[in-house]
């Protein structure tokens, strides 16, 4: 069940008391207009809530796309960092030893053989 953040208030509309509490009546004349007035007043009312809640909404939701253009502008500059450096690095300059090349083969072998067998592993 969602989680109630805003509410819209009123919810009933239309619901008026036209009689105070000791019965009398509060409108004496045209009582169908007065509770259309009412009606009118509280739809008014409602869509200002709902004006609120929308500005909540949007407020909230701007401040979590500024956080996200925030990360992907910090993520961009992490990115191009790493594009320049890239671009600076030549594979002919770094050397390799024949030990580790013939180490890693050896290596890779006896796992392939081992996986071959189904043994231990």
């Amino acid at each position: 069940m969602p989680f109630i953040q805003r509410f819209v208030e009123p919810r009933y509309l239309s619901r008026t008391q036209l009689f105070d509490e000791d019965g009398h009546p509060k409108v004496a004349d045209e009582e169908l207009q007065a509770v259309s007035n009412n009606t009118l007043c509280n739809a008014l009312r409602q869509l200002a809530s709902l004006v609120l809640a929308a500005d909540d909404i949007f407020s909230e939701l701007g401040g979590q796309l500024q956080g996200l253009g925030k990360r992907s502008t910090e993520a961009k500059a992490r990115i191009q960092a790493l594009e320049e450096k890239v671009a600076k690095f030549d594979p002919k300059q770094v050397t390799v030893r024949a030990n580790q090349r013939l180490r890693r083969a050896e290596s890779v072998r006896r796992r392939d053989k081992i996986s071959a067998v189904g043994g231990e592993g």
